[in-house]
């Protein structure tokens, strides 16, 4: 584990998927959940999928791989490049193991940073080969939730920058499904209940905002902000409630239910030509009460 720390908090995150497991503000409280039984996880890493594809299989020149939800980033040990106290930078490149389910070639880096005000992550994806990459690539980061012990679940809110009109999607087993809902949010707020989530996640695929807070009734919370590349947004639970609520920002999102194509043509793939690099960055700022 790797530990980082700055006036902005701490954070603690594993070799394993370079995944975050701990994000504390700076007066020492826990953010992130610290899964269970609900959820093993605290905050993956996807990729090279966002979601999943019908059969867990995609297609590439016309034959199958087997790809699982999310992709394997999150399943491997990364390597860390570069480690110094406030920073870390973790990388991940294909390999046979990873050619077996996705034949490319790829360079994959998170770089941590706690600074003065929270975490800055960035990813990194680069395309050393004379072919497109096609790939996705999102962070599923979990929260406490409630955040604070005593704190009652329905009291809680995500309110964006910017009011969210668009209507959303939802999931079945997790592929989009082709029909939209009107949206949950109301304005710029979203009114968290265990109940949103008995058809599984919202999927802001039209979503406008670049930043959020989400908030416990003391003012207890974070600020959330993602830069332009990231054009999906997902608030998820687990159905049937659970002490976790996971804010993702996304490029690129799940597969249509009936989507049978080739893993270039699925919606929200982006092609990384040959030599370049995608990047895209996201913050996540502790909100202590005053």
């Amino acid at each position: 584990m790797v530990v980082l720390s700055g006036p902005g908090g701490t954070a603690e995150i594993s070799e394993h998927g370079a995944e975050p497991h701990s994000l504390r503000g700076p007066d020492g409280h826990e953010l992130l959940w610290q899964a269970g039984s609900a959820w093993r996880r605290h905050a993956p890493i996807l990729f090279p999928i966002v979601g999943r594809v019908p059969d867990d299989t995609i297609s590439v020149d016309g034959r199958a791989y087997p790809l699982t939800q999310h992709g394997f980033a999150r399943d491997l040990a990364w390597d860390v490049l570069a480690s110094d106290g406030s920073s870390a930078t973790f990388g991940l490149r294909d390999s046979a193991e990873t050619r077996a389910r996705f034949p490319f070639a790829f360079e994959l880096t998170a770089r941590y940073v706690m600074d003065d005000h929270g975490l800055l992550t960035t990813y990194e994806v680069h395309n050393p080969a004379d072919t497109d990459l096609p790939v996705s690539i999102g962070s599923h980061p979990a929260f406490a939730w409630p955040l604070e012990t005593g704190a009652a679940q329905t009291d809680h809110v995500v309110v964006f920058d910017e009011p969210e009109p668009a209507p959303i999607r939802r999931l079945d087993h997790t592929l989009v499904l082709p029909l939209v809902e009107p949206t949950p949010v109301d304005g710029t707020t979203l009114r968290l209940d265990p109940a949103l989530f008995a058809s599984d996640a919202v999927v802001m695929d039209q979503v406008v905002s670049r930043g959020l807070r989400y908030l416990a009734p003391s003012g207890r919370g974070l600020r959330m902000t993602w830069d332009d590349v990231f054009d999906v947004f997902v608030v998820w639970s687990r159905p049937g409630g659970a002490d976790l609520l996971c804010l993702e920002p996304c490029v690129g999102g799940a597969a249509p239910l009936e989507f049978a194509g080739d893993i270039r043509e699925k919606p929200g793939i982006r092609l990384i030509e040959p030599g370049a690099t995608l990047t895209a960055s996201y913050r996540i700022d502790p909100i202590t009460p005053s």
